[in-house]
Formats: C-alpha cells, structure tokens, sequence
C-alpha cells in the first residue's frame, strides 16, 4: 500500500495552479507552442488558453509570451514568473509528498 495526495492552489472560488496545468506550461517550454503543447495532451487549444488565461488573471502574472504565425509560425516560450512558478509549485508538492510518505509509515507502520 502507498500514499498518494493531490496538491492544488486556489484563489477564491477556483483553481490558480495544479498539476495539469505544470504539466501544460513543461510541454509548451519544451515544445515551443500552446497548441502543440495542447494537442499532445488531448486538450483543445481553447480549453488550454483558458487554464493559461485563468491563472494569469488570479496570480496577476504572465505565464507566456506569445507569437502569432506568420512566415516562421507563432510559438510561445515561458517567463520567468511561470518558470518561478513551475520551480516552487514542484518543490512544495515534493516536500509533502515525503512529508505524507512519512505520516503514513509512522501511521499505518509500513
């Protein structure tokens, strides 16, 4: 048997930043677009501009920087601020999940 948790942030009534959407930005940064970066996880574009837009709007920071096509295409690549964000939202999700790996051997004794 195995613990597993959930982490999400929220502000208000939604949600401001999860794994899904770390797992957004990972694939925008290495593929260079929202949209490839929608499509590989079977998201539509819209839906993923929207989770984008969402965040951006509660946490009043900039996610991406964005070009539109043109004769070299568009593409979008991170800011720092989403960059900060992935980096601290990954080390507080590390940090409980040893923290809830601990409890639950010391809890349950396994």
């Amino acid at each position: 048997m195995k613990a597993k948790i959930k982490i999400w942030l929220e502000c208000g009534d939604g949600v401001a930043f999860a794994e899904g959407r770390r797992l957004l930005l990972e694939a925008v940064d290495r593929l260079g677009s929202l949209n490839a970066a929608a499509k590989e996880m079977g998201m539509s574009y819209r839906a993923a501009w929207g989770k984008i837009r969402a965040t951006e709007k509660v946490l009043g920071i900039k996610l991406l920087k964005v070009t539109t096509g043109g004769k070299g295409g568009g593409g979008a690549v991170l800011t720092e601020d989403a960059k900060r964000l992935m980096i601290n939202f990954n080390t507080y999700k590390n940090r409980l999940n040893t923290l809830a790996e601990k409890e639950f051997k010391r809890i349950f004794g396994k």
